[in-house]
């Protein structure tokens, strides 16, 4: 591209220009007609005419000294760098355009003023400036792709990136000085911020422009802010919480579930027995499971009687049904009698009644036997309902 300028660009300027350019804009309008590179044709560049932006950024003209970035701009195009990665690092969606210019061509009818045939003539247009249309768009097309490769060496994405190139339709000079004319051999950067669109990604009610967890499982309960929320407020959040409305304070697991720490089936918060030993059955309280073994005898017998059957084998269910119990088998009698003998007569009936679990089959060595005679009455023994009741068996559980 040097050598283009060097043959193309002679800076002696033999006769006053006739024309006298104004500052172009270079905005978009129904009538601009850029030149556009095949690769922003193909990007759709003619969305900038009539797209919505939340911020367009204009930075000064970047001159370029013939085929090289002018000192003077290079920190103007390192604040659109910045200003690029700092839009980006922000989940902007940002395009930039490139459009490239140069000084105007000299094949136009105010510039061919020297068309005789004289020698002063000739050697005067020896030294005129010389630059047709085509070399001007050639050589502004060059200057928006040198500064193309300095953003993407920079790491800015190529594919925002939209090149235009205008040769000399848009002059950057009013006078016709030749230091003036440099001025028109430039790059405009133009940044354009796109309006963020109303799109909820995850489906959780709230737009993306204003979700700050966007990558919420889908059907989610979320807050205001689209984050997942914790509704019972135990640390574990509602997508994960496989038990959602446990009680304030309750210690969870990591799924938002109660913890059982003696896994008897019934949470610690609902535990009224902690620590019950393992494998052993409760009650809803997680207290061990309690049984009672209701027989009474005739006055001074052991037998058991025969419609007591039932309750022997519901009893004997219950021990085969929980083997970590054990069961302590205690006679009772009334106080009709000697002493001595009614407890001999409670120790038979224990025994009894522990050889009837055992041909139910309960194993022998999860029952122990012993008798109380006469002391413990739970009624009166002065009356015969009161005797009955006393002439019992009880039954206590251990493990």
């Amino acid at each position: 591209m040097k050598n283009k300028i060097n043959n193309l660009c002679i800076k002696i300027m033999i006769l006053p220009l006739l024309l006298s350019p104004t500052l172009f804009g270079a905005t978009y309008d129904e009538t601009y007609s850029p030149t556009i590179s095949k690769e922003s044709q193909e990007k759709n560049v003619n969305r900038f005419m009539d797209g919505n932006f939340e911020e367009i950024i204009r930075f000064a003209d970047i001159l370029f000294t013939e085929n090289k970035l002018d000192e003077s701009s290079i920190k103007i195009v390192d604040e659109s760098i910045e200003t690029i990665k700092k839009y980006t690092k922000n989940a902007k969606t940002v395009k930039v355009t490139l459009i490239g210019h140069t000084d105007r061509s000299t094949d136009d009818k105010n510039e061919l003023i020297i068309d005789s045939d004289t020698y002063a003539n000739k050697i005067q247009n020896m030294f005129r400036y010389s630059l047709d249309e085509n070399n001007t768009i050639e050589i502004s097309k060059d200057y928006a792709n040198v500064l193309k490769k300095r953003l993407v060496n920079s790491e800015i994405s190529k594919d925002i990136i939209f090149v235009e190139y205008r040769g000399g339709k848009d002059l950057g000079y009013i006078g016709d000085k030749s230091d003036d004319r440099d001025l028109s051999n430039r790059v405009m950067l133009t940044i354009y911020v796109e309006e963020a669109v109303d799109i909820d990604s995850d489906r959780d009610g709230v737009f993306d422009n204003f979700d700050k967890c966007p990558n919420t499982p889908r059907l989610s309960k979320v807050d205001k802010y689209g984050c997942p929320v914790d509704s019972d407020r135990d640390g574990i959040l509602d997508y994960k919480d496989r038990c959602a409305k446990t009680p304030k304070g309750v210690k969870v697991d990591r799924n938002g579930c109660p913890i059982d720490s003696d896994g008897d089936g019934v949470v610690d918060y609902k535990d009224k027995c902690q620590a019950t030993e393992e494998g052993l059955r409760v009650d809803p309280n997680g207290c061990p499971l309690k049984s009672t073994l209701k027989l009474n005898f005739n006055p001074s017998s052991d037998k058991i009687k025969v419609g007591s059957n039932d309750e022997i084998k519901r009893f004997a269910k219950f021990m085969k049904e929980n083997k970590l119990y054990k069961a302590k088998i205690t006679g009772h009698t009334d106080s009709t009698g000697k002493a001595v003998i009614n407890m001999k007569l409670s120790q038979n009936r224990a025994k009894a009644t522990k050889i009837a679990l055992i041909a139910q089959g309960v194993e022998a060595s999860r029952l122990t036997t012993a008798g109380r005679g006469e002391l413990d009455p739970i009624e009166s023994n002065r009356l015969k309902t009161g005797r009955q009741m006393n002439r019992r068996i009880e039954v206590e559980l251990y493990y």
